[in-house]
């Protein structure tokens, strides 16, 4: 029989794994009998103009130009504004490395303090941009000549649909783009079929201008800026529409952007909520709309189960001895990867068409990545959970091999191999089986993941 601290060691384990597979699972079997995602077209109303806002700090000169040369050259683009937040020098060298072509639309803001960050910055670009409607883009991202004249014509928000591309060929970037396009299939358009709430992206979106200004642009103290546009627009009983046309998004590379990316979104994810809940609960939308649209936004609750698991898990290792796993105990755990892996299944299967082998290589990878990071993610969590401070950092873009360890491994290091030594040597299984998993991904990331 488990003892209590095991038994609650145990619990938030399958918590973190239970929270993690069965909303997915929810989305998919209740689509199983439509066919077709009914996407929300826009109004064919070709008056509108379309500004492109593009904020870049600490990104890859080479980057910012060539991707820059190519927005600005696509159709129903009326400007590009980009702001930097660099010093005079790179936004020169920026500059000076423009086609002229690009200037016949682009304009070129410099800030020099970098106030307010990626928020202010995207509040200073829509202020200056002359379109109707404002398109935000990240450097890294290449929306399509479909995607922009569709989002020409929106009325209030629109979001385009992810589609990650890969151009470095990394373990990692490999694993993240799996995850991300499943992402965009499961909470996008999946979600949509559904008639559901969906969140405006980061990059991707366009909103009215007019809009933007009733709101007072973006808000200068939150990190995840789409989450509190989330919250806004539903509070005023907006409901952001879907356009059946993709946006290429480039993803991390090694662990390190891997990690950075991550943390900030489970931050500010759990920041939006722990201040801004209100909104959601005034919001004008049915009951059942409002918990889901919570629930999207609380996924990184499972990141925090997870972290109470491995370190409750490492005490139970010391103090408790003789503790066997009861099979009955395994059955809730073995019957949800089950679910976990028919999930991934459909996706591959579904989205990807890709064969059996390859499905379990990528759905095996991205689970060893999102095991490792986990305790870290809920520490991130935890710390917007109760507004505690965050730096804010630029999930880097270009691939750089290191040798060294990454943080997550040695935080995953160090709750996992003390307690897979310890059970062994007080034969508490319950705190091996919750570790082990832990190890195995720490030791696969040490020796297969570029750690960037």
């Amino acid at each position: 029989m488990l003892m209590s601290i095991s038994f609650i060691s145990y619990l938030f384990f399958f918590l973190s794994i239970f929270l993690s597979t069965i909303y997915p699972a929810l989305i998919i079997l209740r689509c199983s009998r439509l066919d077709t995602v009914d996407f929300i077209e826009n109004e064919q109303d070709n008056s509108r103009s379309l500004s492109v806002v593009v904020p870049s700090r600490n990104e890859p000169r080479d980057l910012v130009v060539r991707d820059l040369v190519i927005l600005s050259g696509i159709e129903c683009i009326d400007d590009v504004v980009v702001v930097f937040d660099d010093s005079i020098n790179y936004v020169v060298n920026v500059v000076s490395s423009m086609d002229s072509m690009f200037f016949s639309r682009g304009i070129v803001v410099a800030r020099f303090n970098s106030f307010g960050g990626r928020n202010s910055a995207l509040s200073d670009g829509a202020r200056l941009s002359q379109g109707d409607v404002v398109f935000i883009a990240d450097v890294d991202t290449v929306p399509s000549k479909e995607l922009l004249c569709k989002a020409k014509r929106c009325r209030d928000v629109c979001v385009g649909i992810w589609n990650p591309y890969i151009d470095s060929y990394t373990k990692v970037e490999e694993g993240m783009a799996y995850i991300t396009r499943f992402g965009s299939w499961i909470y996008y358009e999946l979600r949509l079929r559904l008639n559901l709430f969906i969140y405006p992206l980061g990059s991707g979106t366009a909103i009215d201008k007019e809009l933007l200004k009733s709101i007072g642009f973006w808000r200068i103290d939150v990190i995840q800026d789409d989450i509190w546009l989330g919250f806004e627009f539903m509070y005023r009983g907006i409901r952001p529409r879907l356009i059946n046309s993709y946006i290429d998004v480039g993803v991390p590379k090694t662990l390190n952007a891997a990690r950075v990316q991550q943390c900030r979104w489970s931050y500010g994810a759990m920041n939006i909520v722990s201040r801004f809940l209100d909104r959601v609960v005034e919001a004008p939308i049915d009951l059942w709309k409002k918990l889901e649209a919570l629930l999207y936004v609380f996924q990184p609750i499972s990141s925090i189960f997870a972290l109470l698991a491995f370190s409750i898990a490492l005490i139970c290792s010391i103090m408790e001895r003789g503790v066997d796993v009861n099979p009955t105990y395994l059955l809730p755990i073995a019957v949800t990867l089950s679910i976990q892996l028919l999930v991934f299944n459909t996706y591959s299967n579904k989205v990807l068409k890709i064969d059996r082998w390859k499905r379990i290589y990528f759905s095996g990878r991205v689970g060893a990545i999102y095991t490792l990071l986990s305790p870290l993610l809920g520490i991130y969590a935890l710390r917007g959970l109760f507004r505690l401070s965050y730096r804010y950092r630029v999930t880097p873009k270009v691939f750089s091999s290191r040798s060294r360890f990454d943080v997550s491994e040695v935080l995953a290091l160090s709750l996992s191999l003390p307690t897979v030594v310890m059970s062994f040597v007080h034969k508490n299984y319950v705190s091996l089986v919750i570790a082990f998993p832990l190890l195995l991904s720490s030791l696969y990331s040490l020796i297969r993941l570029e750690k960037g």
